[in-house]
């Protein structure tokens, strides 16, 4: 995979439109944001002279290699930015990340002016859909980041980047497309041999090798290997025989580093959260990549909104945006929705002009099989989408869980927490396999309530007819709740079934009075 305009690329990311609402701030209707518009003609410049230019400034005029004043005397509406060499090596950086999505066999090229990504994707064209699928997967991905892709495919690494390398042509018929994929080593050696030698500029003088008659890689083979080797060198005939397939060829894979901390520096000053959240969308990418290498899913991660410093004369802190999940994924379209919601809360007291994003907890996450009949919502995963959008809506604290305490008193049995948070080390564990646990009633009340005694049956709304016998309950002394009960199921003449106790004599009421050595009956449940 060639990215043609890393250097742009990098200064000034062409966000998609999926990215972004109509009203995203890279629209020319938001001019105060202060961000670059690709309608905008910009040029990239390093040492005095142009290395990139977009198509407006193109259609300018601009030129390859032509001088910043050149520049400036075609046009005083040309954008000329500095070519950054570090936002080009974080750029590749997210991109290979990302890539790690597809296959763990990921490797920048070590040539300074390549661009280019090799995979290895042999262990993945049937996950993903055969070779097609794959490269329209892998290109829509790499769009999402704000870089355009060419992508070549071959049964060498080397013959692929040289495919994938190829530009556009202007035929007598229009724009030519080259060929860039094979399958077959045919099919490979033929593509190979039509490429002209300006693919070897970085081996030869292109002009030198025109010089003896070469125009296509098919005639540089065919020259003397020992003569062409004592004039240049063996380097062109080592790297000839990788991409034909002649010589195996040796990688340094891209390693992913052991935590996620990645920044990303805005191209311009943002005010709005859809500006915010497409420049998100490569942070999240990168993690869902990253995620893919960790066989691991987020549980927690945190977005850090660096604002513009020093605005009217103050120091403004980072803004924190927690994203916290029921269950842990590395779906990066979840992640975006989920950011999305979170950003809407979010006040922006001064501009935006850098993000980071940092992993806090994550787990192991293990895709599911697919089944032969599945059912629409029936998969774990989707309760998770579930909890973790209502969390982003509501609010943290107000999506709650039971969770259980080591305590018999049923008021006291478990608490409630957000469904996001892990159990504490020493929670209460569920009940080995054996006897069934009692039956407990979907409905408790808040604070049991007292019933009348008649004929020393207990009545609500009706007398109760007890329905089990009594379980007793005797805990709390520690703590001075001390709780002396009998349990029983009962059921109301309408078939209403209760959970009723009764307080066993010789302990002190709630108001704190004596019971006078009788048994009182109170109303602590209702089933459904």
């Amino acid at each position: 995979m060639h990215l043609p305009r890393l250097s742009l690329d990098a200064l000034q990311p062409s966000w998609p439109e999926a990215a972004g609402a109509p009203s995203a701030p890279f629209a020319p209707s938001a001019p105060d944001t202060g961000t670059l518009h690709q309608a905008l003609p910009v040029a990239v410049v390093e040492h005095e002279r142009v290395v990139l230019a977009n198509g407006p400034a193109m259609a300018l005029g601009v030129r390859y290699g032509m001088r910043r004043g050149g520049v400036q005397a075609l046009s005083a509406d040309v954008v000329q930015l500095d070519r950054d060499p570090v936002a080009e090596a974080a750029l590749m950086t997210s991109v290979a990340l990302t890539l790690l999505h597809f296959t763990p066999a990921v490797t920048i090229d070590p040539e300074p002016e390549a661009a280019t990504v090799m995979l290895d994707v042999t262990a993945s064209l049937r996950l993903f859909g055969g070779h097609r699928a794959l490269c329209r997967a892998i290109r829509a991905r790499v769009r999402q980041l704000g870089t355009f892709a060419q992508i070549g495919s071959g049964t060498t690494a080397q013959g692929a980047a040289w495919l994938a390398r190829q530009p556009l042509r202007r035929g007598p018929r229009g724009i030519v497309r080259p060929a860039r994929r094979a399958v077959s080593a045919t099919r490979m050696t033929r593509l190979l041999d039509r490429l002209p030698v300006e693919c070897l500029h970085t081996l030869a003088d292109p002009a030198w090798l025109e010089g003896v008659g070469c125009r296509m890689l098919a005639q540089v083979r065919r020259l003397p290997r020992a003569g062409l080797s004592r004039r240049i060198g063996t380097e062109l005939l080592d790297r000839l025989d990788q991409a034909y397939g002649k010589v195996p060829t040796g990688f340094a894979w891209f390693e992913a580093p052991p935590t996620f901390a990645q920044r990303l520096e805005l191209p311009g000053r943002i005010e709005s959260a859809e500006g915010v959240l497409a420049g998100a969308q490569r942070l999240l990418l990168a993690l869902s990549g990253w995620l893919a290498a960790q066989q691991a899913g987020v549980t927690r991660c945190v977005l850090v909104l660096e604002h513009e410093r020093y605005r009217l004369g103050e120091d403004t802190d980072s803004t924190l945006v927690p994203l916290g999940l029921a269950q842990p994924s590395r779906d990066a379209a979840h992640l975006s929705k989920l950011l999305r919601e979170k950003l809407d809360k979010v006040r922006f007291h001064a501009p935006v002009g850098g993000l980071a994003l940092r992993v806090e907890a994550m787990e192991t996450c293990v895709p599911q099989s697919d089944s032969l009949f599945p059912e629409p919502g029936a998969e774990p995963a989707e309760l998770g989408r579930l909890l973790d959008t209502l969390m982003a809506r509501l609010g943290r604290d107000n999506v709650l869980q039971p969770r259980p305490l080591a305590d018999h008193r049923p008021e006291r049995a478990n608490q409630w927490c957000p469904v996001d948070e892990p159990p504490a080390r020493g929670a209460a564990r569920a009940p080995a396999i054996g006897a069934p646990p009692p039956e407990r009633p979907l409905w408790l009340l808040e604070a049991p309530l007292s019933l009348r005694v008649h004929k020393h049956r207990p009545v609500y709304d009706g007398p109760l007819v007890m329905l089990t016998r009594p379980e007793r309950i005797e805990a709390g002394w520690w703590d001075g709740g001390l709780a002396t009960r009998d349990y029983f199921i009962a059921e109301r003449a309408d078939g209403l079934r209760c959970w009723v106790y009764r307080e066993r004599p010789g302990h002190p009421t709630r108001d704190g009075q004596e019971d006078g050595g009788e048994y009182r009956w109170f109303l602590h449940g209702l089933f459904a």
